[in-house]
């Protein structure tokens, strides 16, 4: 029993099957799905506001943690000249879909679209990974690739939420902005303190959150302050490595309720906005970044011979599948609910790029 929980878990189903329950319960009755959604819980908290505006917050501080890991010391993204190829990968695979996204909203689409620019440029690493272990064999240097590639897009994408897009409902304020510094030197201090315990770093989480919040910037992103402060390392002792054997179980199985609460939507609002998405997604990170490694390829920097060139697109095939920063990103880039339907359904489409890679790579296969 526990090794199928473990396989559930680990494989991002939860977030699977909340997004197929979504689609299901928002097309047969959206009235009552909605009403779900946006019940109060407590007080004025709906479902809607505790999933993406505080779940989201340990979502993103797993994120972070695994940014911290792989470029610390013992990282594998340390230094930075050792994974050079993966960065111009993940370059690619954010500026064409940006890019790709523009030329084609201005031959289809209409410049209430435009807001939406950054949904293309993420990568879903968990249902990335999985379609891509259906693909390359155990130990394929593919696997590796991809995995830091996904840090690299993951630490872009979290700049971009936190720059180009503050919360829709608020002006921004930065004088709240003092709250994320004293949260941070307090980190710092307790950092100072070689604290084994992450349980004292709750306290400037909080105060983040609440800077986040009132700055009108979107507190999600208020772990992302902390983390780094927290101590890394090979002893499980420490408090980061503790804070995410904690969290991981948590943002695996609640990410059943993301995919609820984000993937209900009406097809009846598919519009060219999501052909736009699915499209930047699928042609621009698939070409952005088998064309970026390439390109690192070439320089004398690069180590080893590299991927294949078959391997390679299979593999910026799988990175299309931009569910759940995609989603978010659709959700706080658009005010009008048909809209942030349409953009969704973009990114939902784009798990139809992971399904292709499996199907060719069945008569297309990787070398080893």
């Amino acid at each position: 029993m526990n090794k199928f929980l473990h396989f559930i878990e680990n494989n991002s189903l939860p977030l699977i099957f909340g997004i197929f329950i979504a689609l299901f319960w928002a097309n047969f009755d959206y009235q009552s799905y909605s009403s779900f959604l946006h019940y109060k819980i407590f007080y004025n908290l709906d479902l809607h506001f505790i999933v993406n505006e505080i779940f989201l917050v340990l979502f993103f501080g797993l994120i972070s943690i695994e940014i911290v890991h792989e470029f610390s010391p013992q990282g594998n993204l340390h230094p930075l000249g050792k994974a050079l190829t993966n960065i111009f990968a993940a370059l690619g695979g954010v500026i064409l879909p940006i890019i790709l996204f523009f030329v084609l909203n201005t031959v289809w689409g209409s410049e209430v679209y435009s807001s939406g620019w950054a949904i293309a440029t993420a990568t879903d690493v968990a249902v990335a990974l999985l379609f891509a272990k259906l693909i390359f064999p155990k130990k394929h240097p593919a696997l590796i690739f991809l995995l830091f590639l996904a840090v690299v897009d993951d630490f872009i994408g979290l700049g971009i939420i936190a720059v180009f897009y503050p919360s829709p409902e608020k002006s921004v304020q930065p004088i709240f902005l003092i709250l994320i510094v004293v949260a941070m030197l307090f980190s710092y201090g307790l950092r100072r303190c070689r604290l084994t315990s992450f349980y004292p770093y709750i306290l400037p989480a909080v105060i983040s959150w609440v800077g986040m919040f009132c700055a009108g910037l979107h507190p999600a992103l208020a772990l992302v302050w902390i983390v780094p402060f927290m101590k890394d390392g090979k002893s499980a002792s420490l408090p980061l490595h503790k804070l995410e054997v904690l969290l991981k179980p948590v943002v695996n199985w609640g990410l059943f309720f993301f995919g609820l609460t984000n993937a209900g939507v009406a097809l009846s609002n598919i519009s060219s906005l999501s052909l736009i998405v699915f499209l930047s997604l699928c042609l621009g990170k698939t070409l952005g970044i088998y064309g970026f490694a390439k390109l690192a390829y070439a320089t004398p920097f690069a180590r080893g011979k590299g991927l294949a060139n078959r391997d390679l697109l299979l593999l910026g095939l799988v990175a299309s599948v931009g569910l759940t920063v995609s989603l978010f990103i659709a959700d706080i880039a658009f005010e009008e609910d048909s809209l942030k339907d349409a953009a969704k359904m973009g990114a939902l489409l784009s798990l139809f790029c992971g399904a292709v890679a499996v199907g060719v790579a069945k008569y297309w296969k990787p070398k080893h």
